[in-house]
């Protein structure tokens, strides 16, 4: 998709962005083969490889269930309170699953497989584009989003990874930015300074529209502006 690809240019994003797409097709390129889990998945997607997570490759239970590939499993909680150490107690954590859950179910029934991506394979039309950013692109990426409507959408930073950059910009239609939980963090060995802007596909074409015109892509501030900033600068010396 050339917007994204402007979109990566313009702010500098390393990583190839992620496109994430649910099918119940298989496309004419091999995937690599699984198990895996979605935080890994998207870290080896970034990489240039495409993922198929299904009932049977997704290895991890929560991602499973929070991509709605089961309407069955069961959120391990007494593993996340005693072994991750993630809420002081079960009914805690329950009352969390039920907060994250009003604001987006998992999206059962939309497709029996999800494939992680390089987005610039157009292998498919994405559902989802992920972008693994730091925190001046964020600060742009949010500007830009914006731009047109001056609207910016709740961010919901909680609950596990999956949700938050998959569950939930899908469920929700909202542009979203998320550090992650920091157990699939440390478990898939994401860099600190990553964090993770999920933007509905829908979404892309004004994110890079905008890019020309804002100084949070490649516009420049005018005179008026760029002396202001020299004044603030100098006193800081």
């Amino acid at each position: 998709m050339e917007s994204v690809k402007k979109i990566r240019t313009a702010l500098g994003i390393a990583s190839e962005a992620v496109g994430l797409k649910y099918t119940d097709e298989s496309p004419a390129v091999k995937s690599t083969e699984g198990p895996h889990t979605v935080c890994n998945g998207i870290l080896e997607a970034a990489g240039g490889e495409v993922i198929m997570l299904s009932g049977e490759t997704c290895a991890c239970p929560g991602g499973k269930r929070y991509l709605g590939l089961t309407e069955t499993g069961k959120i391990p909680l007494k593993m996340l309170v005693e072994g991750e150490k993630l809420w002081c107690d079960v009914k805690t954590a329950m009352r969390s699953m039920i907060e994250g859950e009003k604001l987006a179910k998992p999206p059962s029934g939309i497709g029996s497989k999800v494939y992680l991506y390089p987005a610039a394979k157009d292998i498919f039309v994405p559902d989802l584009i992920i972008f693994l950013v730091n925190a001046e692109q964020v600060s742009r990426l949010i500007t830009l989003a914006q731009f047109w409507d001056g609207k910016t959408p709740p961010f919901q930073m909680g609950g596990s990874l999956c949700w938050s950059s998959i569950t939930y910009p899908i469920v929700s239609g909202n542009f979203n930015i998320t550090a992650g939980d920091i157990s699939a963090r440390r478990i898939a060995g994401w860099d600190e300074n990553i964090m993770i802007a999920s933007v509905p596909v829908e979404k892309i074409q004004g994110i890079a529209d905008a890019i020309d015109k804002s100084t949070a892509g490649t516009a420049k501030p005018s005179s008026q502006f760029e002396e202001i900033t020299r004044m603030i600068r100098s006193q800081r010396k």
